[in-house]
């Protein structure tokens, strides 16, 4: 069976209890450019995201200055979305961090500071690249680091100006050999032998000093996945009655511009025993599908033209909340 074509990694998703809120903290302290949102409502929004109900949630996005990256936040009034549980940690089964480049990594902790937004831990120096992670106000933890890890041949970035990047993603997987198989024979990822995201000492940054596991690195576009297999702490499963939309980190997805590398990833997976929610549609600018691996792990498969970009959250936002209203900024 071919691999497919290497996937882009085009957004992370978060399901949050306060969307003013997780978007101000993450455009105003963190950089982040707003962009557009939706509403979605009904059995439409429950099938692809395998929900036990309708669905009903809004939600929005914020950009970096990658072409063709989002971050992606779902405020859900139906199914009610239950909270992570208060002892959670890193190495619990699921999606746990995403880490940010910043430009300036000084003002970037002030600005996290000034926001009352304090490290989990001190920051770590190694050679030159400074790393510290902190928890956003919903409990998301995010790393924020020096050194730019755009990996090689990388696109030009599309906005410049804009301070922040999203540059990997963590992940905590009860078994590396299935997760590698997935991410790379289902998807298409590409591994990167010897590349290490982060050492073991770096376990204290967000929590779990001591802790030792096994790990892989794989690439999917200009963005990096770490998939970590905890042995201490022993990790533990998916929580009794999981529903995606659980408030915490809700998955990733892989952008397309091409039908075809969309429609021949979603064959190679199925082909290859794995599960999707809905079939892509096959005509029109727009398709979309949530995929599910061997594991309890959900990503999205879409594909988009790009002059949909301004519908679907990867331009900046252009409506009457950029000017003032009666010399009120809003």
């Amino acid at each position: 069976m071919p691999t497919p074509a290497e996937p882009w990694l085009a957004q992370c998703a978060f399901s949050v209890a306060d969307l003013p809120r997780s978007l101000d903290f993450y455009c105003r302290v963190l950089g982040f450019v707003r962009s557009n949102g939706l509403m979605g409502v009904g059995e439409g929004l429950s099938r692809i995201q395998g929900l036990p109900e309708p669905g009903a949630a809004t939600l929005w996005w914020a950009i970096d200055r990658q072409d063709f990256v989002q971050l992606e936040f779902w405020n859900y009034t139906r199914p009610r979305p239950r909270a992570r549980r208060d002892d959670w940690r890193s190495s619990d089964v699921g999606y746990t961090r995403v880490a940010f480049h910043v430009a300036d990594f000084d003002a970037a902790v002030a600005r996290l500071r000034d926001a009352s937004v304090l490290p989990m831990a001190p920051v770590m120096d190694p050679a030159g690249d400074r790393r510290v992670a902190f928890r956003d106000y919903e409990g998301l933890v995010f790393e924020l680091m020096e050194r730019d890890l755009t990996p090689w041949g990388a696109k030009p970035p599309r906005y410049p100006e804009t301070p922040v990047a999203v540059r990997a993603v963590s992940l905590s997987t009860p078994d590396l050999g299935r997760s590698l198989r997935f991410w790379c024979e289902g998807l298409g990822c590409v591994e990167q032998p010897g590349l290490i995201l982060h050492t073991p000492e770096m376990e204290a940054l967000w929590g779990l000093e001591g802790a030792t596991c096994e790990s892989a690195v794989v690439r999917a576009g200009d963005l990096l996945l770490e998939l970590q297999q905890y042995t201490a702490p022993a990790p533990r499963p998916w929580r009794a009655g999981y529903v995606l939309n659980d408030l915490g980190f809700l998955n990733v997805a892989m952008g397309y511009r091409s039908r075809a590398h969309l429609e021949a990833t979603y064959a190679n997976l199925i082909e290859m025993g794995y599960s999707a929610n809905v079939v892509p549609g096959k005509r029109g600018p727009f398709a979309s599908t949530y995929v599910n691996d061997d594991q309890g792990f959900s990503v999205e498969l879409f594909y988009n033209e790009p002059e949909l970009d301004c519908l679907l959250g990867f331009e900046p936002e252009r409506t009457f909340r950029d000017i003032e209203v009666a010399g009120v900024p809003w």
